[in-house]
């Protein structure tokens, strides 16, 4: 038989209680509990006991506010769910920073209830195998579209490829940019949490706590955007932001990192959580030598992922013969793939979408499609590292 897992309600009115029962009426074996007190210690250890708690409280109140920030550090994991009223942004990043595990906003509603339940519960379950694939993204310069890349082969990545029989996957985004990071602007987004919301909480910091921050796109991705001001490179640490990846790795199938064009102190230890390294160069002689430096920068780090190189902004049917073939033979190692120029995405950007949704037919799409293919099989072929190293951590 199987255990009953408990859910405990606190402070809630008519209408979030009607939605809980609602909810779990969908979820076989929850049993609902409910408490008359925020304070632990007149939970009696229901709050301990509990699968998941949801708390209903009115930001107008200091009060309710300080009870429930004393409640989610009393506990030893992240497993509280708030339901806010009268939320303003700065509100909704105070309770991830106490412990919410996610924040619903009034006017609530079933779907969003039931979605916050369901995560909560299915993460609580036993630890999935670390069977999540990464993939990352390295710029030979400055303004050679990887963020494009990697954004445009998570899409596809998260939405599948039926004609090319790969099946959808869950896919993760982490835009590691701390600076000058837009995945967030390019998917029209409106992120409620972002990475400076899991640097502050660095201490509590674990997979409930990424799904919580991330923000999901209609195709499926989740998205880690960064905060929208400066944050010094230096905030991240090499283990905290290998740590990032690895937590990504646990819960979704794919995850795509897009880094600085800068190296940083934690850029070697990101790249050595990957199990595949996509580097990005402008067609030119600058673009050449950029890629140049890197390759013979990952060669003394020894790293052990494969690399891809990939030329991006390939304009014509004369320079995609002529220029891959001769930056080739300056490289001595042969060009992976190739993207070509193409204004639309400058325009998909514009619009908010990837462009192999926003432009599906043009070469750039085309482009895109035969690179995630040549990815896929790539990873195929690549050692499972990211397990080793997930399950060396676990």
């Amino acid at each position: 038989m199987t255990k009953a897992r408990r859910i405990l309600l606190a402070g809630a009115g008519e209408e979030l209680r009607a939605l809980l029962d609602r909810a779990a009426a969908q979820m076989p074996d929850i049993h609902v509990d409910e408490a008359e007190s925020l304070e632990p210690q007149m939970l009696n250890g229901k709050a301990i006991a509990s699968t998941a708690m949801v708390v209903e409280l009115d930001l107008r109140s200091p009060t309710a506010v300080q009870a429930f920030e004393k409640l989610a550090g009393s506990l030893g994991e992240r497993k509280v769910i708030a339901a806010a009223r009268y939320a303003e942004p700065g509100d909704l990043r105070r309770l991830f920073r106490a412990g919410a595990a996610d924040v619903l906003t009034a006017p609530f509603s079933s779907a969003a209830l039931e979605t916050a339940l369901g995560e909560l519960i299915d993460a609580r379950g036993p630890a999935p195998a670390a069977a999540g694939r990464v993939v990352t993204f390295l710029k030979a310069s400055g303004g050679v579209g990887a963020t494009t890349a990697a954004i445009n082969l998570a899409a596809l990545a998260a939405r599948g490829e039926p004609k090319q029989k790969r099946p959808a996957r869950s896919t993760a985004m982490l835009d590691l940019d701390l600076q000058f990071g837009d995945a967030d602007i390019a998917l029209n987004l409106e992120p409620r949490s972002n990475l400076l919301d899991v640097i502050r909480a660095q201490s509590r910091f674990d997979g409930r706590f990424l799904q919580g921050v991330m923000t999901e796109h209609g195709s499926g991705l989740r998205v880690l955007p960064v905060a929208q001001k400066i944050v010094p490179l230096d905030a991240l640490s090499a283990d905290f932001a290998a740590d990032i990846v690895r937590q990504s790795a646990r819960l979704h199938e794919r995850t795509f990192v897009d880094l600085p064009s800068v190296w940083t102190d934690w850029t070697l230890s990101v790249l050595r959580a990957s199990d595949l390294v996509v580097l990005l160069s402008a067609p030119t002689v600058q673009g050449a030598l950029g890629a140049r430096r890197t390759l013979d920068a990952l060669v003394e780090a020894r790293l052990e992922a494969p690399v891809m190189l990939v030329l991006n902004g390939i304009a014509g049917l004369v320079d995609g013969f002529e220029k891959p073939s001769r930056i080739s033979r300056s490289l001595d190692r042969p060009i992976d793939a190739v993207l070509g120029h193409d204004p639309n995405a400058t325009r998909a950007l514009d619009r908010g979408a990837p462009v192999v949704e926003a432009y599906p037919n043009t070469r750039l799409t085309r482009d895109l499609r035969a690179l995630a293919q040549k990815v896929e099989q790539r990873l195929a072929q690549a050692p499972t590292q990211q397990q080793d190293q997930i399950g060396a951590v676990a």
